[in-house]
C-alpha cells in the first residue's frame, strides 16, 4: 500500500484526532467516493451527448436542470 502525505487545516486535523478517526481510512473513502461521483458525471455526460446525437440539441436548462439532479442524488448518498 502507498504512503502520501496530505495537508489538512490543524483544526480539522485535531477534531478528527480527537473522535478517534482513522485518518487513512477516512481518506481512502473519501477519495473512492469521488472517483465513483466523477464517473457517475462521466457516465451522465455521455448519455447527454448520445441523446443529442439521436435526438438533437439539448436546451441548455435542460442539462443544467440533468447536472443538478445528478449532484443532489450523489450528495444524498453521502
Amino acid at each position: 500500500m502507498a504512503r502520501v502525505n496530505i495537508t489538512v487545516p490543524d483544526a480539522l486535523l485535531a477534531r478528527a484526532r480527537t473522535a478517534g478517526l482513522n485518518i487513512s481510512q477516512v481518506t481512502a473513502v473519501a477519495l473512492a467516493e469521488e472517483l465513483d461521483r466523477q464517473a457517475k458525471l462521466a457516465e451522465l455526460d455521455t448519455y447527454l451527448l448520445e441523446l443529442e446525437n439521436d435526438l438533437g440539441p439539448i436546451p441548455a436548462d435542460e442539462a443544467a436542470a440533468a447536472r443538478e439532479w445528478a449532484d443532489r442524488l450523489q450528495a444524498r448518498s453521502r
